[in-house]
């Protein structure tokens, strides 16, 4: 093993234990009642959920779930800076542990901006795929409600169960005005969930097994810089060489 495999091994596992301890911090903050501290900074809120919700979430969920959860308001603009932020971060001499990045298209690399992800999460894990917009969604909804059912530490418990409510409406969930059927918003949408996630598995571990040795590490987490390059009659989608 060269010296750089061996230097990426040991960060492959530093990462995993950072994220082990993180998992072990937010268990500890629910079981204690404690909210985090409006001073830490945007991205480890991002970073915390995203933990917490195993799978990407879009910015606008994001932007909604925060301020009931941890009193923290974050601005539609702020995304863009952070995106711009955790990039010059990958680029600089200073590594981190672990990333905010973005997930990539399917066919071709490109970055799905609205959407993030955390560098430790393995590529298939950060693929858009054909069907990934609508289990995301359902997902998320899923996870929202799950927050608003458990997570009576939250700065604004009432105001994050609304939020569930807008999510399991926009589902296509029946919703009664100051009913809150936790359950049954959650066992529907597991079961819709159920039905596309086979599926959508399958799609990103292709994608991912596709592009893994075409991207260098910076654009395996924020797009692939001017398209991918194929042999002339495979991917359409890519650019030739």
């Amino acid at each position: 093993m060269s010296n750089a495999e061996n230097l990426r091994a040991q960060e492959a596992a530093l990462e995993r234990q950072l994220a082990e301890i993180r998992k072990q911090r937010i268990v500890a903050e629910k079981k204690e009642g404690q909210t985090a501290s409006p001073r830490r900074a945007v991205r480890e809120f991002v970073l915390d959920l995203l933990t917490d919700a195993g799978f990407a979430l879009n910015s606008l969920l994001i932007a909604s779930v925060m301020p009931p959860l941890y009193g923290k308001k974050i601005s539609s603009s702020r995304f863009g800076t952070l995106s711009t932020d955790e990039a010059k971060s990958f680029d600089s001499a200073r590594v981190r542990p672990v990333y905010l990045c973005h997930l990539l298209k399917f066919d071709d690399a490109q970055p799905i901006k609205r959407f993030w992800a955390r560098s430790d999460w393995p590529i298939s894990d950060r693929i858009y795929g054909p069907h990934s917009s609508r289990l995301l969604f359902l997902k998320a909804a899923k996870w929202t409600i799950e927050l608003a059912e458990t997570r009576n530490d939250a700065v604004d418990a009432e105001r994050l169960r609304f939020v569930a409510a807008d999510q399991a409406r926009s589902a296509g969930l029946k919703v009664v005005r100051g009913d809150f059927p936790f359950d049954e918003w959650s066992n529907f949408l597991s079961d819709e969930i159920s039905r596309l996630d086979a599926v959508d598995a399958d799609e990103r571990e292709t994608a991912a097994a596709a592009i893994k040795n075409e991207l260098n590490p910076r654009e395996l987490l924020y797009g692939s810089q001017g398209g991918l390059v194929s042999l002339p009659g495979t991917q359409a989608t890519y650019r030739s060489a």
